[in-house]
């Protein structure tokens, strides 16, 4: 997939798609697809808005049969979305048409998941043995996927697209999406194009020969795929063998010769030897896992099953229910009193090397600039973060060392050379799913660390809202917090992020020239608006509150888009939660400070030196990646 920026996006930021979908930001493009997020403003809620993208709908010019199919696929999306209702598949909200330079193109308003994909709770090594673990992902995530997709083939609808990244996790439930191959004896037939349809790792024969043959058992062929994966590893070379039977390379327990056995029945070539239906497949998968010296240790299917139908019968009542109760908590008063941890001065942290001694790392890659040719205003980071280009100029510092005669209250003139920033700053949700790709992490007195340097204070951040908890292993999501700035994030932990995708932090003098040429409001003039007028964009009746209540809803913290963009297309400087910053003196290390001058941290010219192992309630970070040298 080309993710350039210099890709042309049909739907721009601002724009107001039927009256009621604001578009927010842009989020993916697929080979068909572009999907964006966007605010329903009649219910100030957030949603996804899918619609085909411009150099998909380009390659069909001139090639009407195909043009008229892929349309129908497009709509057919929405027609089977719609008929689903269950806790396991994404819903719908609206379908219609939008007019682009005079031009009618369809979109789908579906439901916004901002978490990661089922492919994230998959270890790229695999389960192997690790029986406890095989347990535990089965039933929480591959055993919600099932119940998903036989609500689907209840309605005669078949999926013929399973794969990993069709499954969105929101808060811990799974949720299938990506209905654009289904089919079904219930569905008309579409002409199929002289391309391959689907995803060939996970997609049986019978589906590359003939696309109006597939029935429930290709759906069961993509799952016994999925299962395999997630034990045996991600597909690599050798494990990707299209329209094969797969099975277990070495099962040497129980359990493992067992679910061997129904992987190799739901991934059978021969459409008549396969597991007919996934009713049975997860009957099978269930008798095993009753059998297994962890099955007391995890929820049973039949604790589930209750889950499903509680959620079935008041789903929306219990959804709006718990974001009432989350946004009663999100307004309490926080303390931003620094949060200290016992002994660690002595974390190892070397500030001018920042050697993390990554295993594994995805860094980010500027686009080749043609000779002569302007950068494109915005890139696509490896984590999934847009990233606007931010022109050179001057830029005005302040240090205040007070302990340092010579640098109290010092202020400085930089020239600052072109570079891109994050348009937002790093969120719970971007912040755990780089922790899930770090090895070597170990949580202790509430802290994540590695190689003894402190990265992130778990617990509560404001009285009622703890956004970040580790269970079961991992570093998990509360509801309502994906979307939220992470906090209490160490130099450290945020420099570690930076560096995992091949960026860094933005210096004093970055994060100043960002706020000069986007037009942003200055840090003290934010202060004193956010002071007043805050409480404004959540509560109308905000003139009714009390002196304590409007410093209450100042501190809260919200969604990293809950503010207007810049002229650059960046959120949030100098508004919701303050940032790490670096600055180097001649010859010394790096310094860490606190740039934003919100929080009750001091005046915004106040930016004292921080130590590498401090975390604070209101600080949080985003990155920076610079234009080489070369090119300025």
């Amino acid at each position: 997939m080309n993710t350039s920026s210099e890709q042309t996006q049909i739907l721009e930021e601002g724009q107001i798609v039927g009256g009621k979908w604001k578009i927010l930001s842009f989020i993916a493009r697929g080979g068909k697809g572009e999907v964006y997020q966007a605010r329903q403003l009649n219910l100030d809620r957030l949603v996804a808005v899918k619609v085909m993208s411009r150099e998909f709908l380009d390659t069909l010019k001139g090639r009407e049969e195909e043009y008229e199919s892929e349309l129908q696929r497009f709509r057919r999306e929405v027609q089977v979305m719609a008929r689903i209702r269950h806790s396991n598949v994404l819903q719908v909200y609206d379908f219609d048409q939008v007019q682009v330079n005079g031009n009618s193109l369809d979109y789908i308003v579906m439901e916004y998941v901002p978490g990661p994909t089922l492919r994230q709770t998959m270890s790229p090594e695999g389960f192997k043995q690790d029986e406890r673990a095989v347990v535990g992902w089965l039933t929480k995530y591959f055993f919600p996927v099932l119940h998903g997709m036989e609500a689907i083939h209840a309605l005669g609808v078949v999926h013929r697209d399973m794969k990993p990244e069709n499954v969105l996790i929101d808060e811990e439930i799974p949720k299938i999406a990506d209905f654009g191959l289904a089919g079904g004896h219930q569905l008309d037939d579409i002409t199929r194009s002289y391309h391959i349809i689907g995803t060939p790792p996970y997609m049986p024969e019978e589906q590359f020969l003939d696309l109006a043959t597939t029935d429930a058992g290709t759906d069961v062929y993509s799952l016994g795929k999925i299962l395999y994966e997630a034990i045996e590893g991600k597909m690599t070379q050798e494990r990707n063998k299209p329209f094969e039977t797969v099975h277990l390379s070495s099962p040497s327990i129980r359990m493992l010769l067992q679910l061997d056995k129904v992987i190799r029945n739901a991934t059978a070539k021969d459409r008549n030897q396969r597991t007919s239906s996934v009713k049975i497949f997860r009957k099978e998968l269930e008798d095993i896992i009753q059998e297994s010296a962890y099955a007391e240790t995890v929820s049973t299917t039949k604790k589930h099953k209750k889950q499903i139908l509680l959620i079935s019968g008041i789903g929306t009542a219990l959804l709006l229910l718990l974001g009432a109760v989350f946004g009663v908590l999100l307004i309490t008063m926080e303390s931003d009193q620094t949060h200290d941890v016992k002994n660690a001065q002595s974390a190892v942290f070397e500030t001018d090397t920042f050697d993390f001694g990554f295993e594994t790392t995805t860094p980010t890659q500027l686009p080749d600039a043609a000779k002569d040719a302007p950068r494109p205003e915005k890139i696509l980071g490896s984590d999934g973060m847009t990233l606007r280009l931010v022109p050179g100029g001057k830029a005005k510092v302040v240090i205040d060392q007070p302990d340092q005669p010579d640098r109290e209250h010092l202020e400085l003139t930089e020239s600052v050379l072109p570079f891109y920033m994050d348009e937002s700053k790093i969120t719970n949700h971007l912040y755990v799913e780089f922790l899930q790709n770090v090895q070597g992490l170990v949580i202790k007195d509430k802290t994540v660390q590695r190689n003894g340097q402190i990265w992130l204070l778990l617990g509560e951040v404001q009285e009622g809202y703890e956004p970040l908890v580790y269970k079961d292993g991992k570093t998990r999501i509360k509801p309502g917090a994906a979307s939220n700035p992470v906090v209490r994030v160490t130099p450290a932990g945020a420099m570690a992020y930076a560096r995992f995708y091949g960026r860094t932090l933005p210096t004093m003098a970055q994060w100043r020239r960002a706020i000069q040429a986007g037009g942003s409001t200055s840090p003290s003039e934010v202060s004193a608006e956010e002071s007043a007028d805050s409480g404004m964009m959540m509560h109308q009746s905000s003139q009714n509150q009390s002196s304590e209540q409007k410093v209450t809803e100042r501190l809260r913290i919200r969604n990293v888009s809950a503010f207007e963009s810049n002229q650059l297309g960046v959120f949030g400087l100098g508004r919701n939660v303050n940032e790490w910053t670096i600055y180097k003196p001649a010859d010394q290390q790096i310094e860490f400070h606190i740039h934003g001058g919100l929080g009750e941290l001091g005046l915004e010219e106040s930016y004292l030196q921080r130590q590498p192992w401090e975390a604070f309630a209101r600080v949080g970070f985003r990155t920076v990646i610079n234009v080489p040298a070369k090119e300025q």
